[in-house]
């Protein structure tokens, strides 16, 4: 994939990251309003969680690392659309066996994955677990073609993917105000995800990208087999994934009502930076060949995302309170869960910038055929996020005290994950330089953010005297990690002005 092409690759990406971001904020703003932190609204989450981490080696972050390379080398002979059939029929039965293992031991699974929940939390919880499990096969489907069509340089799947998934929901909270039938959002997830594989089955069958005739049993077989050597590199990695969201429920289900919820609330408003910078990137990097000078292509990626996203980390961290008051705040979302969610919100916002930038740098070293070092670089970030988890077992002093660790937890992943990238990369030192660099307008920030604290009153004030203050600083970050570019934007800028 040439340089333009991988441009515009990735700019499709971010742009319907962008729509299915739209969508989702909606859909936790009106969730916020409906169900505000209750029990429902942990019942649900647990459930998707319950339903999600049984398909971890089937679908977290690292499978598109194995399935993309492996589509592409397909692509060099004559049976690609066989191949990517075969490795869809393989995953989607070993998918359909754990559906049915997760309907038939429900109640078992529900209690070891949100033990802390009431009796009747985890009643409701399980009813959830057994609709939303008929979704199973079918979100494993989905990223097995979204992951074909990525290798081709397409992106329909992956752009409606989340897309649709906001819109049922959004679909099934308006349904269970009208008919007070919590069921309906449970229903509302597992026919969105089975509709999409349909279509994306159909669609790609049709345009010939997909084809299963000829397809033998030891085809399939051969197939799963090789994805599962190719995998094997990385299958620390789902485990620790999944193992951390395990904990994370656990633990978050014994803190409040209402913690589980308010985690995800808070992810709402952090994940923007995962969403439309670090997937995006790093999945067009995925899918390109490798640069003659890697390094040049590490410097380039990481002196924009250091500019951004270090200032308005520590933005979210000093104006937490003030977000979570302006975009959640009202219906059913009271002062409990304003408490619970800014908290949570400060946690996870330390580490955000660093989480950004480590997960794109990490698709560098998979592009360079270097998994395992980037399989012993999550796993370690894993491992300490979930040690974090569990000191909230002996360390909080209540049910916020709680949700700020959880979500320091996750900076600790963030943090570790960057160090270990940027150790294991060439361009270690020029890394480490733009970081420092980067650390100036960050302390700027949070000094400007502490002042606007003491000399303003009012949601909207803070937040309007806060961006301004996160402008300024990002100006500030640019002149120091781009002074090329800012001089010959200030060069062209001043051409257009001059008589």
């Amino acid at each position: 994939m040439s340089k333009t092409s991988t441009h515009r690759f990735t700019a499709i990406l971010i742009t319907g990251a962008l729509a299915s971001k739209v969508l989702g904020f909606g859909r936790e703003v009106l969730m916020a309003k409906v169900l505000g932190a209750s029990l429902v609204a942990d019942g649900f989450r647990g459930a998707a969680a319950a339903v999600l981490i049984p398909l971890a080696f089937l679908q977290n972050e690292s499978v598109p690392a194995v399935m993309i390379p492996m589509h592409r080398d397909a692509l060099k002979g004559d049976h690609a659309p066989q191949s990517l059939a075969a490795l869809t029929v393989a995953l989607g039965a070993v998918s359909v066996v754990l559906a049915l293992i997760v309907e038939a031991l429900g109640e078992l699974w529900v209690q070891a994955v949100v033990g802390g929940f009431t009796p009747e939390g985890q009643s409701l919880t399980l009813e959830f677990v057994r609709i939303m499990a008929l979704a199973m096969p079918a979100s494993t489907i989905i990223n097995v073609l979204a992951a074909g069509e990525i290798a081709l340089g397409r992106t329909r799947l992956t752009n409606i993917r989340a897309t649709l998934l906001n819109i049922a929901v959004l679909m099934g909270i308006a349904l269970l105000m009208m008919t007070g039938d919590v069921n309906t959002l449970a229903w509302s997830f597992s026919i969105a995800f089975n509709t999409l594989a349909a279509w994306g089955l159909f669609s790609m069958w049709r345009e010939g990208i997909l084809r299963f005739s000829g397809l033998t049993l030891a085809s399939v077989g051969a197939t799963g087999m090789e994805f599962l050597r190719r995998l094997r590199p990385l299958f620390a990695l789902p485990l620790a994934e999944q193992g951390n969201v395990w904990v994370e429920r656990v633990l978050a289900s014994r803190l409040a009502t209402g913690a589980v919820a308010s985690l995800d609330y808070a992810r709402t408003l952090t994940e923007s930076a995962l969403l439309l910078i670090s997937q995006p990137i790093g999945l067009a990097v995925l899918s390109s060949h490798r640069p003659p000078d890697p390094r040049v292509q590490i410097e380039a990626i990481a002196r924009p995302v250091l500019a951004l996203a270090l200032p308005a980390s520590m933005f979210l961290v000093m104006f937490a309170p003030e977000i979570v008051r302006l975009v959640f705040f009202r219906g059913a979302f009271n002062e409990h869960a304003l408490v619970l969610t800014s908290q949570a919100l400060r946690g996870i916002a330390f580490g955000l910038w660093a989480a950004t930038l480590g997960w794109i740098l990490i698709r560098i070293l998979n592009g360079a055929g270097r998994n395992f070092a980037a399989a012993v670089i999550i796993v370690a970030a894993y491992v300490v996020n979930i040690v974090v988890n569990f000191l909230t077992l002996h360390v909080f002093g209540g049910s916020a005290s709680g949700t700020l660790l959880l979500g320091l937890g996750e900076t600790a992943r963030g943090l570790v994950l960057l160090a270990g990238v940027v150790t294991a990369l060439e361009a270690r030192r020029k890394l480490l330089l733009l970081i420092f660099l980067a650390s100036f307008p960050a302390a700027l920030m949070v000094l400007l953010g502490w002042q606007i604290h003491e000399n303003f009153v009012g949601t909207l004030p803070r937040l309007l005297a806060g961006g301004g203050a996160y402008l300024v600083c990002v100006a500030l970050a640019m002149g120091l990690l781009m002074p090329t570019a800012c001089v010959a934007a200030f060069a062209r800028v001043r051409g257009r002005f001059q008589i």
